[in-house]
């Protein structure tokens, strides 16, 4: 699902740039190519990084584990 209809940017997008190791939002958004818009994905986008970065930190310590 989209999350910036500005920058054509997805969820998946934001997935995708932490697990090749992004660690910010800015990261994510200089990774994405996402310039300032509207403005109405702000709280989305951030809800959408904490996911990643905690289905992220999840899958290191899984790895980590075995």
């Amino acid at each position: 699902m989209y999350i910036c209809i500005c920058n054509a940017v997805s969820e998946s997008d934001v997935h995708s740039c932490v697990q090749a190791g992004a660690c910010s939002t800015k990261q994510v958004k200089n990774a994405c190519g996402w310039k300032p818009g509207c403005g109405s994905c702000t709280r989305r986008f951030s809800e959408v990084f904490g996911q990643a970065m905690a289905a992220s930190a999840n899958a290191s310590s899984n790895t980590s584990a075995a």
